[in-house]
């Protein structure tokens, strides 16, 4: 039967150290921002996990200075395998599906309980400022700035990721960053002086929410030597913005029988105007309305609905406007999102396994078809996975990006 199975690694590495027992634990990876809410953005996708507990006897060491030290929060990692049906997988590793670094530890004389940090956790302590440029102009200021020209949004993000890692003392982490120089028509610039808001997280973030901005990910990988486990960053180009479209992953439902469970479809109604502000202070500061009324003006109208967007590092008119028609066209219609339960461990007559962990990541395209759920009209529903979570059994719970709902 497929199986779990951790490991700890060291975090700048991601060298392979020793097997580590996880009773239980909850795990959740998501490629945008999953919920349905007017305030939706995509953001940059995320790899979390919690509830881990763990006896001291499960740590490896032969002495507890020697255990508290394999569990160093931030110097060490652990990395879970999946393992499937496939004599030659078994025989491996597996296929890594969660990797993150140890965060915020609590001891106790019995056990010790921590969660994982996800590479964007992580970025979120990095600061887009070259190295020896802060703090060392005339009276202790900081002109300096980075700008990056005719480059895709994703090399951008490469670019701010590598000099926010490979690039700092002590910064290395195992992450691949692909799209360094890949050539485009975006620019931006980042100022020195206003670090607070330049940290690569956030810069990430900032890239993928812009107007057609692509979906970002990080998913880990096992090298070739097996001894490493290590991140690719994996993003969407300018042109398609979307990952994983060349494959098509299916569902069905049906009451009996399926390979999707456990339905259940949020609605929500639509935004007509979103009111968006820029940098700057009192009346300098920069201001725009997007707004689309037609459904507030048509024979069977919805009332106004409007909300506020604030953007308040962005002194660019063009790039506000993007974030704001961005936020309006997320939120335009009345939405729908489908969730459901799939098991990782089902098998078609054959044996083959119908949907192995590994084989499908959050961005990817599915098609599920539905007949006969009271919630829905008959039909195949296009959508992609937008985050997928579970535990140490075989059920993933996966919610769905959210579309035009067919009954408004």
């Amino acid at each position: 039967m497929p199986s779990w199975n951790a490991y700890l690694c060291d975090t700048m590495t991601g060298r392979i150290n020793a097997p580590i027992d996880l009773p239980s634990f909850s795990w959740s990876i998501d490629v945008s921002d999953s919920s349905l809410a007017t305030t939706r953005d995509k953001g940059v996708g995320q790899h979390e996990t919690s509830g881990l507990t763990l006896p001291w006897e499960a740590i490896p060491g032969s002495t507890y200075e020697q255990k508290r030290r394999n569990i160093a929060p931030m110097r060490r990692s652990i990395v879970v395998f999946r393992t499937g049906n496939d004599p030659a997988q078994r025989s491996s590793l597996g296929t890594p599906i969660i990797f993150g670094a140890i965060g915020v530890r609590k001891d106790t004389a019995d056990d010790t309980s921590f969660s994982l940090m996800s590479p964007m956790s992580i970025l979120a302590s990095r600061y887009a400022v070259r190295e020896g440029q802060y703090g060392t102009g005339p009276n202790h200021t900081s002109p300096n700035s980075i700008r990056f020209d005719n480059l895709t949004y994703r090399a951008i993000a490469s670019e701010i990721g590598y000099l926010c890692t490979d690039l700092k003392p002590g910064g290395t982490l195992p992450i691949d960053w692909q799209y360094r120089g890949e050539k485009g028509t975006h620019s931006r610039e980042y100022d020195a002086w206003d670090i607070q808001n330049n940290s690569a997280a956030d810069i990430l973030t900032k890239l993928t929410n812009v107007m057609n901005g692509p979906d970002m990910q990080f998913r880990p990988y096992l090298t070739a030597d097996g001894r490493y486990v290590r991140w690719r960053f994996v993003a969407g180009d300018d042109e398609t913005i979307y990952l994983g479209l060349d494959r098509m992953h299916e569902l069905s439902y049906h009451p009996y029988g399926a390979t999707i469970e456990n339905i259940t479809v949020d609605h929500l109604g639509p935004v007509q105007r979103v009111y968006t502000s820029g940098a700057g202070t009192d009346k300098a500061q920069i201001t725009h309305l997007s707004q689309d009324l037609r459904l507030s003006q048509s024979a069977d109208p919805y009332p106004l609905t409007e909300m506020t967007y604030s953007d308040s590092d962005t002194d660019n008119p063009g790039v506000l406007i993007s974030h704001a028609d961005a936020t309006l066209a997320a939120n335009k219609s009345p939405l729908m999102q489908i969730s459901g339960d799939v098991h990782a461990n089902d098998t078609d007559q054959a044996a083959t396994p119908l949907l192995p962990l590994g084989s499908y990541w959050p961005g990817e395209p599915f098609q599920i078809v539905i007949q006969g759920h009271r919630a829905l009209p008959d039909g195949i529903y296009h959508t992609r996975l937008l985050q997928m979570s579970g535990d140490e059994t075989d059920k993933v719970s996966m919610i769905f990006d959210v579309m035009r709902d067919p009954d408004m």
